[in-house]
């Protein structure tokens, strides 16, 4: 708070220099606008957002709170949550500056209703560490980090907190603006994890839903309520010393106290409407009145008190959200707004700057609301002339957000529909889908049909978003436009409706029936036009995947990946990267997949709520890793993924990581978990009535069963599985049921039912379908090993294995063998000992057929023996060593431990020759067995 009269002198500004010029900023005329097609390092930050509340001279310290906070620096994380006008702010504010004063670095930022979508989310959230990292004193800090846009916000901010060398404090106002569920999920991570010098202080009218139960009882947080923020008497007695021309005595004091019982907002407004004989006399009434009509009659008196035109001005901007100069001449006609804003802060009428140059400016939101809630029940007409007048100066100075809250404001939907559909294009591209959805939600339907552009986008928005209710009215709407118009000279509702028959009706020969037209396909357009292109690219080399035109979907994938490029689509990007690592999955090129994967997963913008992009790319290098029974790798992806690859990618990607993740938890012996995983997925089939999806959960509970030996249940599971529509090819076969799915589960069965001339029947049967599918040709080549293993054709079954591991060892490619049960697992321990006796006889195989073996049967658990183990190390390993040993226990190939280690894969042989010889083995599974003997590794 602060006293009648101040002036500028003593208030702490930052300098223009500690926000990094780097970043795009929404700003007032005169400052950098973003590009229409700004990169992920270049999201807009809307720099307002970062400045600090100016300490004002004649504030009262509010010492029993900061002796409070101050004196235990083990707490991580500090709330301080009460109703409006408790002070938070100028409280956050007084620690902010005491931490400063003890040469901690801080930041601050102030939430608004926009960071409910992750991608604004995260670039101020960047931002905020950034100047924390940097700020004004080391601006070249922060050089690497502005182009760099982190694969994981979460830990990235515990790795930049972390490598801090002293104490440090993010500050986090209004809070309760946030709602959406990832955003609150992120925080749980990371305050459950700060490092011990870093502290969160948090200022919420609302108890924040970020895990402070947990934190509470681990003594991690603390929470100061409405109670402990209002001023003690003393405090009180203070605030009034400060204000000698009021010459308030203690009786007057006293009573404020009482009516107020220290609500800071009720105090400062008392301060200003002593100057009213009215305020003075009211002092002595018993009466008792609640915050708001005490707040609403002393800012009567306090507006009262103005002349005519400062009451003028207040009531027009009070319908503002922020305010600048240029902005209220606009809405008021005042030519001195400037210096009017400027008044107005040194008097302490509730308006704060937002800048260090005083550009911006708002006001205390209880006071601007009562002053709104005035003028509209004076004069609705001013009301909507001043929305109006706001809505089309925001638009002038390309500030669209702002523009349409305006327009909304004052109903003029037509303007805020005309605002959407030029923004809509970038929002789409910056895959900020969530703030196009927000608007789109306030706009009445007919004002979207009537613009098809914005229907098309929105679409397109809501398809990604998975919300299949609301995009069905627009789906209707494009059906009726089906084909009419120029596609692509804006955009192409055919296009759309591909998109949505392939994602909400798995039906992907309608979509290509649309799409697969090279004369669209191929023209060389730019911006939003080529975003569709890519989209559309996409789901034509998925079509081609599904027909084994792999060469085709190659020529797709690099057309998509142009397109995209024009079009700034980094979420259709994302799928591109997808569907190109599943065609090499596919085709036997495992390792090729995940380093692919691995690499674009780095170099691509990864939103916090894991949707669009990264989302897609997780679920396909979820099913890659764990091919590659890659698991240490996969369960933090699927932790950090699994909820996204749900909302926002299409059914096989869908499929592919559920069941991966299913099998995954089987394998760690979470059989509960790989269950509810597989409940999850058929939830997701019904509600999306997508019965493939149903299907293919079925189809893995029937391989659970099997391999549990219930035969059984697994033949009953079998019979209740409604049949899926097929494709309308049946040579296709979609990218899913590769991994699983009714052709792979009915040739299990004939196997555990024995009925052998079945099984030869269906295997020769989908080997017919299609050639080059290498991933699927390992899996029959595998199940007809069992057939002939079963029928008691051991010579017949090894040739079949030896094909399957012939096929397997380039890409290595691991769970297709183990997943089929302890049958296969004994075939491969017995051409393991038929290489060990070649060996003996001085007739070796070559090693890398003997490392492959051995590589699947240490992924297995199998125990050989540990013949030649001396139980004992002949010398210590050395660091490097016992890595190496961890990966080697983990199932890791030669070439991916090089990859991760940045080594040549002959540095890593030369390692593993000497962890051999220090553990007296001949090979990986030998090595692997004594090491968990004598405790090397978990």
């Amino acid at each position: 708070m602060s006293k009648t009269g101040h002036s500028d002198a003593g208030i702490r500004r930052p300098k223009p220099a500690d926000i990094p010029v780097s970043m795009v900023v929404a700003a007032p005329p005169g400052t950098a606008r973003p590009s229409s097609n700004p990169s992920p390092a270049s999201m807009e930050v809307s720099t307002h957002k970062l400045f600090a509340p100016p300490i004002y001279p004649g504030a009262v310290r509010r010492r029993v709170i900061l002796d409070r906070v101050l004196q235990d620096n083990s707490l991580r994380v500090t709330v301080l949550q009460g109703p409006a006008g408790h002070g938070k702010s100028t409280t956050l504010q007084q620690i902010k500056t005491a931490h400063e004063a003890r040469g901690w670095r801080t930041a601050w930022l102030t939430l608004d209703d926009a960071d409910n979508d992750p991608r604004r989310f995260e670039s101020h959230m960047r931002a905020l560490v950034g100047l924390m990292r940097g700020g004004a004193a080391h601006p070249e800090a922060d050089a690497a980090w502005v182009g760099d846009a982190p694969p994981d916000l979460a830990n990235w901010m515990l790795d930049s907190l972390s490598g801090m060398e002293t104490h440090a404090s993010i500050f986090l106002d209004e809070f309760q603006a946030l709602r959406n569920d990832a955003i609150l999920r992120f925080f749980r991570f990371l305050l459950s994890r700060l490092p011990a010098h870093a502290h969160v202080f948090i200022g919420s009218r609302s108890l924040p839903e970020i895990g402070l139960a947990t934190l509470l009882v681990n003594r991690m947080a603390t929470v100061l309520r409405a109670d402990d923020l209002r001023f003690t008497p003393g405090e009180v007695t203070q605030f009034f010393a400060e204000s000698k021309d009021l010459r308030v005595s203690a009786e007057e004091v006293g009573a404020i106290y009482r009516r107020t019982e220290g609500w800071p907002a009720g105090l400062q407004l008392f301060r200003l409407g002593l100057g009213s004989p009215e305020v003075r006399t009211s002092l002595v009434d018993p009466e008792d009145h609640g915050p708001r009509e005490l707040a609403e009659y002393l800012t009567d008196n306090v507006v009262t008190l103005q002349s005519p035109r400062i009451q003028e001005f207040l009531f027009k901007t009070s319908l503002l959200r922020r305010l600048s100069a240029p902005l209220c001449a606009a809405v008021t006609g005042f030519d001195d707004a400037q210096d009017i804003l400027e008044q107005l802060e040194r008097s302490g009428l509730f308006v704060r700057a937002l800048d260090s140059d005083n550009r911006w400016f708002k006001y205390h939101g209880l006071f601007s609301s009562f002053l709104a809630d005035s003028l509209h029940r004076s004069s609705e007409s001013e009301v909507v002339s001043v929305h109006e007048r706001a809505a089309r100066w925001y638009l002038a100075q390309h500030l669209p957000e702002e523009a349409i809250y305006h327009a909304l404001s004052c109903r003029n939907f037509s303007l805020a529909a005309a605002i959407l559909s030029d923004w809509s294009s970038r929002l789409i591209s910056n895959a900020e889908l969530i703030t196009l959805e927000r608007w789109y939600d306030r706009l009445p339907f007919d004002h979207v049909a009537n613009r098809p552009v914005l229907a098309i986008k929105a679409a397109y928005s809501l398809m990604f978003l998975r919300r299949r209710a609301k995009l069905r009215p627009l789906v209707d709407l494009m059906n009726q436009h089906a084909g009419c118009g120029d596609i692509l000279q804006t955009t192409s509702p055919d296009l759309c409706r591909a998109m949505a028959r392939l994602l909400f009706e798995d039906d992907l020969h309608a979509a290509l029936d649309i799409i697969d037209r090279p004369e669209v396909l191929q023209q060389e357009v730019s911006g939003f036009p080529a975003f569709e292109l890519g989209a559309a690219c996409n789901v034509l080399s998925f079509g081609r995947i599904a027909a084994g035109d792999f060469e085709g979907a190659r020529k797709s994938l690099m057309l998509a990946r142009a397109h995209s490029e024009r079009g700034a689509g980094s979420f259709v990007m994302g799928y591109t990267t997808a569907v190109s690592g599943a065609r090499l999955i596919v085709q036997g090129k495992l390792n090729e997949a995940i380093e692919r994967y691995r690499a674009d997963m780095l170099a691509q913008h990864a939103p916090l709520d894991k949707s669009f992009a990264p989302a897609v790319m997780a679920a396909a290098q979820i099913w890659a890793l764990y091919e590659a029974n890659d698991l240490a790798a996969l369960e933090p992806l699927c932790a950090q993924f699994q909820r996204g690859i749900s909302e926002c990618v299409t059914l096989d990607f869908i499929a592919l990581a559920y069941v991966s993740i299913s099998r995954m938890h089987d394998a760690r012996g979470r059989s509960a978990e790989a269950q509810e995983v597989l409940d999850e997925l058929e939830r997701m089939g019904h509600d999306s009535h997508l019965d493939r999806l149903v299907s293919l959960a079925d189809w893995e509970r029937v391989r659970r069963a099997v391999l549990a030996g219930e035969l059984d249940r697994a033949t009953a599971l079998a019979k209740r599985i409604a049949p899926v529509c097929p494709p309308l090819n049946p040579q296709w076969i979609y990218m899913a049921d590769d991994m699983e799915g009714e052709a792979f589960g009915r040739i299990r069965l004939a196997i555990a039912h024995h009925d052998h001339a079945l099984a030869s029947q269906l295997i020769a049967r989908e080997r017919a379908r299609q050639t080059g599918r290498v991933y699927r040709d390992i899996r029959l080549c595998v199940f007809e090993a069992l057939m002939l293993h079963d029928k008691g054709s051991p010579n017949g079954a090894h040739r079949s294995l030896r094909k399957a591991l012939q096929l397997a060892r380039p890409g290595r490619y691991v769970r297709c063998f183990l997943d089929e049960g302890r049958a296969i697992v004994s075939m491969l321990r017995e051409e393991y000992q038929h290489f060990l006796q070649s060996a003996d006889d001085g007739q070796a195989p070559p090693d890398p057929d003997r490392d492959f073996i051995e590589l699947l049967l240490a992924a297995s658990g199998t125990d050989l023996g540990q013949p030649r183990c001396r139980h004992h190390l002949t010398d210590p390993l050395s660091e490097r060593e016992k890595e190496m040993l961890q990966f080697l226990a983990n199932g890791v190939a030669n070439k991916e431990i090089a990859s991760r280690l940045f080594v040549s894969e002959n540095t890593v042989k030369f390692h593993l020759k000497n962890i051999y010889s220090k553990l007296g083995v001949s090979g990986r599974v030998q090595a692997i067995n004594a090491a968990r003997t004598l405790r090397l590794v978990s």
